[in-house]
């Protein structure tokens, strides 16, 4: 949902009268950071798809709670910008439950077939889940894992979000707007 919601931004931005090369001159600090996380994120993810995922687990759910602080961190470094705040907070839920749950993000069941994805329920489905896992009675702070359903929306594929995803995906619209749409480099 992030990801959609920085190219709805810059839609939306293009059609307020925005400029890409204005989101460039964006005071943001430290972008090693981000794309340090962001790498870790995708090796992560690479890895619990690949024919090792099950054997890694226990590495894959510790690098993807350590992307979480890499990724606190470049948010951390950008704090005069008032919209990592906002993604601060919505990162920090994600990576809180994250951490409590072993270093994966529990996902609603009851979402997941409300989303349309019943065939993710299924035992050997579920038995390959490595960066995610199944609410169950031992789950902890459910209220801020993956529990909110979005259904397909025109060419987006339906997903599952947590309150910190929503928040993450604010922060991205509006700092795209705000640096788009104006001419001047603000904080």
């Amino acid at each position: 949902m992030i990801i959609e919601a920085f190219f709805l931004s810059i839609l939306v931005a293009f059609l307020r009268r925005g400029k890409l090369q204005n989101l460039g001159r964006s005071p943001i600090r430290h972008v090693w950071l981000f794309g340090m996380s962001f790498l870790l994120m995708a090796a992560v993810e690479a890895l619990g798809v690949s024919k090792y995922g099950e054997s890694l687990r226990v590495v894959i759910r510790s690098a993807n709670i350590i992307q979480y602080v890499v990724l606190l961190a470049a948010i951390a470094a950008n704090f005069h910008i008032r919209e990592m705040w906002l993604a601060g907070f919505g990162t920090f839920l994600n990576a809180l439950v994250v951490a409590v749950n072993g270093g994966a993000m529990p996902v609603s069941a009851r979402a997941l077939q409300v989303a349309g994805y019943e065939e993710m329920l299924r035992p050997e489905v579920v038995s390959k889940f490595v960066r995610h896992s199944i609410m169950s009675s031992s789950t902890h702070l459910k209220l801020i894992a993956d529990i909110i359903p979005v259904p397909k929306l025109l060419i987006l594929p339906p997903q599952v979000l947590s309150i910190g995803d929503a928040l993450v995906a604010i922060a991205v619209f509006i700092f795209v707007q705000r640096y788009m749409v104006s001419s001047e480099k603000t904080c």
